[in-house]
């Protein structure tokens, strides 16, 4: 496999970036959609509205995942053009249907749901009219702001769905590389330390994980996850690279044993708040006492 020049890394990561922006935009969109109506139209005492507020929002959640497929594969035509020119046509397939009529139970439990648990909560405070009003305000506030964050996880399923899907069924793809926000969180952090993810192998190592996070293996996302996925054609992809300083740190903290997800997000969220390294010793003492 030939390495990258430096005008086709420097072109391919102003692609990734572009698109990964496109991505987001979409999401934020949506998830601004569904936010809106939900705050305006739903009154959760009222299921005829959460119904006619799911009849609007279903459709268009499923509708623009879809759309996200289709843009994930002319990406990976344009990456795969640029990278390897003169490799054999590929030709990659949007996945569509990633999400179906199933993102109701979603929708469903961390918007109205959620908030008929939080009423009930304070209907069983001593609190006078003023101050409960005041507290159901504040649970649907927190519960339009746990909606945003789903759909943004589905309307993007389709674009990472394409991605993960068309770097194993390429054969001349190395795999695929998972690209995180500036500062992510531990979860996206520790897949993200894997690097390349193999074609043979990209279903397998990660599949054992917390059941808060959707999706096969190191592709996994949680709500409002800002991850994306670029597929890997040469080994000095500059996106693999930057992948290594997560990998010290799973080194530092993942690797000995125990509960090494655990160890790895106590030393690395206390990087994130102090900028500074625990030791494994002091990341482990941390997890022996809690």
């Amino acid at each position: 496999m030939a390495a990258l020049t430096e005008a086709q890394a420097a072109a391919s990561a102003t692609l990734t970036a572009r698109f990964k922006a496109e991505q987001n935009r979409q999401a934020a969109r949506y998830a601004a959609l569904v936010a809106l109506y939900y705050q305006s139209r739903v009154n959760v005492e009222d299921p005829s509205s959460i119904e006619a507020w799911l009849e609007l929002m279903i459709p268009r959640i499923i509708r623009s995942s879809d759309d996200g497929a289709d843009s994930a594969a002319r990406f990976f035509a344009t990456v795969r053009r640029l990278e390897v020119p003169d490799a054999e046509p590929f030709l990659p397939t949007p996945a569509k249907g990633v999400i179906d009529a199933g993102v109701r139970k979603s929708l469903l439990t961390v918007g109205p749901y959620a908030y008929t648990n939080k009423a009930r909560q304070i209907d069983r405070l001593d609190v006078g009219p003023q101050q409960r009003r005041a507290m159901l305000a504040e649970a649907k506030q927190e519960t339009t702001k746990a909606l945003i964050s789903a759909t943004v996880r589905h309307v993007q399923a389709g674009g990472r769905e394409t991605i993960k899907d068309a770097s194993e069924q390429d054969r001349v793809a190395l795999g695929w590389v998972r690209v995180t926000r500036e500062d992510p969180c531990f979860f996206c952090a520790m897949l993200a330390s894997r690097g390349l993810s193999y074609r043979a192998f990209s279903k397998d190592s990660f599949d054992q994980s917390d059941p808060r996070f959707t999706g096969n293996g190191d592709a996994k996302v949680h709500d409002n996850c800002g991850c994306s996925l670029k597929p890997v054609y040469a080994n000095n992809d500059p996106l693999v690279d930057k992948t290594k300083a997560f990998a010290d740190m799973w080194s530092m903290w993942g690797a000995g044993g125990g509960d090494a997800a655990l160890r790895f997000r106590r030393g690395y969220d206390h990087l994130r708040k102090t900028g500074e390294y625990l030791t494994f010793a002091e990341a482990n003492e941390g997890l022996r006492a809690a």
